[in-house]
């Protein structure tokens, strides 16, 4: 679904989510290199999903006339925060390279 689409009508919105991965206290705590990416991937993807109706809404909005879940919301965050460890990044290098896209390390 394109972000800039409405909403269809009748589409139930539940009470607030909140966009925490199941390993949340990794972004606080974790002190390995891929910490920062982590931390960042897990933040951008809680700010990107603040509004009411939000990106996570968009990608499963049904039907049936439900939008997000909290369960949706806590496994959406946690597959994004997971793409910041080393084995999500590994996972995503790979998926880019595949995809023709050059990856440069950070300066």
């Amino acid at each position: 679904m394109d972000p800039d689409d409405e909403i269809p009508s009748g589409i139930g919105k539940a009470e607030p989510l909140e966009h925490v991965g199941f390993e949340s206290q990794r972004i606080v705590f974790a002190q390995s290199p891929m910490a920062s990416l982590e931390r960042i991937l897990a933040f951008r993807w809680m700010e990107e999903n603040a509004k009411e109706w939000c990106t996570l809404d968009r990608l499963v909005c049904s039907t049936d006339g439900h939008g997000a879940t909290q369960r949706d919301a806590e496994v959406a965050a946690t597959v994004v925060q997971w793409l910041g460890t080393a084995v999500g990044y590994s996972f995503l290098t790979r998926c880019l390279k595949e995809a023709g896209f050059k990856i440069e390390p950070p300066r």
